[in-house]
């Protein structure tokens, strides 16, 4: 029975879990992985770290077709080595329910009898790499003698059935969750999540699940439900996305209810607390134009109706901000610029990633009405733009800028504004050491009461606790110099390392900034380890940070343990 199998893979998700805490166990260092987890071999003299592409170097006729589709699924461990040839890793192949193979069939988006086109084959790729349940993909073209194409897909499956046994440590505040999850609900590729979570806020249950394509087809659907000590949370998600770069049509619905109490921060100790109920319903509709010259343009129509109320509590010790009620039209246009490599340890460990070069801009304009909001009249706008650049064959540059907030047209004023820069400069001095830097700059304008621009922990300076400056503008420069090292910790984890300083600084320019006057430092080390049979694209971050300069309030050493994206 599927049921007795996946009861199977729980008890065997704990064993390797066990497996993970007997440090001892002796290692063997990995040269030969299975062909999917190394596409290509990088060497010296590729300081891109950029990966070969076969699929875009296939010579065919013009009016070639797809003959053949063939897939080649691979199992979780590759037994056929010797460090992975044991008892317990042969038992979980067996135990593991391999993705269906019409999940990977319906991701991709070219069939048998289709005009050859390899930037279809690309993107498939990129789309798989993308799900959570796969390690890697590597789908590869050959011509055969009739002139078509021969079309092979290589995937390499995770464990997906997993503990939720987190604990996250950050800037003095504990976080942790105790639950199970599961990304490849009975090989369908469905996620189903429970978990209990505690924080320095709240604690409470959470169920998620996560529906990619709906009955095989390209509509996705997401159900969630919160039931936490300071409220309940609910969303539930229809859409049907802009899959690839050239879907015509996209639209959906969005329904999304919170209530919640929030605090404010002052120096890394809560201050105030005050109850939040947030309220959200969205619809929209949006047309993309044809790829032309690797460029598209997205435009979307939507409606959103937005509540969000605030009352005090026993807690509360500061102004609350006044209730806010939007309910608007908008307008949204998205240019893409499809230039898409593959890459090797920027974000990831010996992991395939897909980086794009070309610009990503996205743009957004709505206008609340009194007549509809029974509030003030707001316009609604945010501008997003992203871009990455080789300025050398070992120089990475990658930017990024976010803009958003309302402008209240009864107080004539900003209100609620952020912008946010970031600038990223890798140098890569062999392929697996490099030194990154990060330079973030960030501005507010006329914040509501609920609403802080922080400093310290998870949001920047390591050797500090959370939301430890506060203020209406920061700076943060980060240097790290990074070892991506090529070493499989029990065969589930690669080990990466750095060694990091940072300053920063968030303040308010137009008053007394009393302790906050200050530019903070420190400097710390860190071990990354990125999964490599379970949990795909994320890194688990273990830090030791120390202040550079004396406070009263700031321990002599910080110690954070977090899980996030990339390194």
């Amino acid at each position: 029975m599927v049921t007795k199998k996946w009861i199977t893979q729980y008890c065997i998700s704990l064993s390797i879990l066990a497996l993970f805490m007997q440090s001892a166990l002796a290692q063997t260092h990995d040269n030969t992985r299975c062909q999917v987890e190394k596409l290509d071999h990088s060497n010296n003299k590729n300081l891109r770290r950029q990966l070969n592409d076969d699929i875009s170097i296939v010579s065919a006729k013009p009016n070639a077709k797809i003959a053949t589709i063939s897939l080649k699924q691979l199992n979780v461990f590759n037994t056929e080595l010797e460090e992975e040839n044991n008892a317990l890793f042969r038992f979980a192949n067996r135990a593991h329910i391999q993705t269906e193979p019409d999940v990977i069939n319906n991701l991709l988006l070219f069939a048998t009898g289709d005009k050859y086109d390899a930037k279809k084959l690309a993107e498939s790729e990129r789309l798989l790499r993308k799900e959570s349940y796969l390690y890697d993909a590597q789908i590869s073209a050959t011509e055969n003698c009739d002139g078509d194409i021969d079309v092979k897909v290589v995937t390499r499956d995770l464990w997906t059935l997993l503990p939720e046994i987190n604990f996250s440590r950050s800037g003095g505040e504990n976080k942790s969750s105790i639950g199970f999850r599961e990304s490849n609900l009975f090989g369908w590729g469905k996620r189903l999540s429970f978990s209990r979570t505690t924080d320095s806020d709240r604690s409470g249950y959470l169920f998620v699940y996560d529906d990619p394509n709906i009955l095989s087809t390209r509509y996705r659907g997401r159900l969630e439900y919160a039931d936490n000590s300071d409220g309940k949370r609910h969303l539930l998600e229809l859409t049907y996305p802009f899959y690839a770069i050239d879907t015509p049509l996209s639209y959906g619905i969005l329904s999304y209810s919170e209530q919640r109490e929030e605090s404010l921060y002052k120096r890394g100790e809560e201050f105030s607390e005050f109850d939040q109920t947030s309220d959200l319903t969205s619809a929209f509709i949006g047309h993309s134009k044809a790829l032309n010259y690797n460029w598209t343009q997205r435009l979307t129509l939507g409606y959103t109706d937005e509540q969000h109320t605030f009352e005090a509590i026993d807690t509360t010790f500061a102004p609350l901000a006044d209730d806010r009620s939007l309910s608007y039209p908008f307008i949204s246009g998205h240019w893409f610029e499809d230039n898409f490599i593959k890459v090797r340890n920027f974000d990831s460990m010996y992991r395939t990633e897909d980086l794009n070069l070309g610009w990503n801009v996205k743009a957004l304009v709505g206008y609340s009405d009194e007549s509809l909001s029974d509030d003030d009249s707001r316009a609604i706008y945010s501008l997003n733009f992203k871009k990455a650049h080789f300025s050398g064959d070992n120089t990475l540059w990658r930017f990024n800028t976010d803009i958003e907030g309302y402008w209240n047209k009864e107080h004539k004023q900003l209100e609620n504004f952020r912008a946010t820069s970031q600038i990223q400069y890798y140098l890569n001095t062999s392929v697996d050491q490099s030194w990154y830097v990060k330079g973030r700059l960030q501005y507010a304008k006329n914040l509501t009461a609920d609403q802080q621009l922080t400093l310290g922990g998870e949001t920047g300076l390591r050797g500090y606790p959370m939301d430890y400056q506060h203020g209406d503008r920061s700076f943060l420069v980060s240097l790290e110099k990074r070892y991506y090292w090529e070493y499989d910790l029990l065969q589930l984890f690669k080990v990466g390392g750095a060694g990091f300083i940072d300053v920063g600084r968030a303040w308010f320019n137009d008053k007394d900034n009393g302790e906050n006057d200050h530019v903070l430092k420190n400097v710390g080390i860190g071990l990354r380890l990125a999964p490599s049979r379970a949990n795909a694209g994320t890194m688990i971050h273990i830090d030791i940070a120390a202040p550079l300069d004396s406070y009263d309030d700031v321990d002599s050493v910080q110690w954070l343990v977090n899980v996030k994206k990339s390194f």
